[in-house]
């Protein structure tokens, strides 16, 4: 998949409508084009707001086709200006994930107290114990369970191209580290973020040994777009959030604990 031939589908695509016409190229904000992935973020001023958005879902179904082997992202930022309406505050609806009865985030205020360490051992706990468990790698820019668990293939695809888990240990693991080198540094703006959580959570074959019992979240450090898609979008069960017994690390944590209450 080579930019040139990813920015010429791009350039062909347009939304005719009563204002005239609203062309895909005038709109790209971001491209990313890994060996199997497309990342695309469009941006455009409030009163287009409506249009973008079936453009964008235009050249998601344009670059599918295209690339029918390829993982394709695609995001849309409304940009702010001062005259703006102030809208009402909308609460997303849940995500309804088949084949998962409990999901559990284990969270963190500050990175490096353990967070993933206790989230990998509490899904062994619930194995051992006879659940059917699943354990998600939700840190999309410092994934660590591949490392932890020693995962190094990359997961398959169904027919209906949702990616299969590998399993290890009795458990359904996924992990954003398994689908790109591990030196490679992911700099996503938080639409990608929260499309990619997004991704990992509803386009997955969870259930492909049976139904999960647990689905475990080791979720990244701090109170960012990864932890608002996890908190307002997933019907979650519980969270467990991991400090070290520091006072800086505990300021922290209660700043995770209290964005989960809220």
């Amino acid at each position: 998949m080579q930019e040139d031939n990813v920015r010429g589908i791009l350039n062909t695509l347009l939304i005719t409508h009563q204002g005239g016409q609203v062309q895909a190229r005038d709109h790209i904000m971001s491209l990313e084009i890994g060996d199997q992935s497309i990342r695309l973020i469009l941006e455009g001023p409030p009163y287009l707001a409506e249009i973008l958005q079936k453009l964008k879902e235009l050249c998601e179904q344009s670059l599918k086709k295209s690339y029918p082997s390829a993982s394709v992202m695609c995001a849309l930022t409304i940009q702010k200006t001062e005259n703006s309406a102030p809208q009402r505050k909308v609460i997303p609806s849940k995500m309804h994930l088949p084949g998962i009865k409990n999901i559990i985030a284990v969270a963190s205020g500050k990175g490096g107290v353990g967070k993933s360490t206790v989230a990998v051992n509490l899904a062994l706990a619930l194995s051992q114990l006879g659940k059917r468990v699943g354990i998600l790698d939700a840190d999309i820019y410092g994934p660590s369970l591949p490392k932890m668990l020693g995962l190094t293939e990359k997961p398959g695809v169904t027919a209906d191209k949702k990616l299969i888990p590998l399993q290890k240990y009795s458990l359904a693991c996924l992990s954003i580290g398994l689908m790109v080198p591990q030196d490679t540094a992911m700099i996503w703006r938080g639409p990608m973020v929260q499309g990619a959580l997004q991704q990992l959570l509803k386009e997955v074959a969870w259930n492909q040994e049976g139904d999960l019992d647990f689905l475990v979240v080791d979720m990244p450090p701090g109170t960012g777009d990864a932890q608002l898609t996890m908190a307002q979008q997933v019907s979650l069960k519980g969270a467990v959030i991991v400090s070290t017994p520091q006072d800086i690390a505990l300021i922290d944590a209660r700043k995770g604990i209290n964005m989960f209450r809220q």
